[in-house]
């Protein structure tokens, strides 16, 4: 059986998303190689899978036939396992900031 998965990438890969049909038999470890050479892209050491709505890692030894989440998942991310995480994106437009230096923009 295999898992068909939309992969994202950290912004430093020349992809941000890519779908492909991995093994499910495949471990982590094996699947992060096999991603690495199907698309050219590094898979160091310090790479992993990370299933961003679980906020889990996936475990290198384990075989993905363990992850059942793995076939109702989004996306699931190819990143250092080490990279901080992103900054949260501000939320709408604050009219209580004083501070002038966050506009951006006059309307006259």
């Amino acid at each position: 059986m295999a898992f068909v998965l939309r992969i994202k990438f950290p912004p430093t890969y020349p992809l941000i998303y890519k779908t492909l049909r991995v093994d499910s038999e495949l471990t982590v470890a094996e699947a992060i190689t096999f991603i690495g050479e199907t698309l050219h892209v590094p898979a160091e050491d310090n790479i992993g899978l990370f299933l961003p709505q679980e906020k889990q890692w996936l475990d290198a030894e384990t075989p993905l036939k363990e992850y059942p989440v793995l076939e109702d998942v989004e996306e699931i991310e190819f990143k250092d396992r080490n990279a901080p995480d992103p900054e949260p994106e501000p939320k709408g437009n604050d009219n209580d900031n004083d501070d002038d230096s966050t506009i951006c923009c006059t309307v006259m």
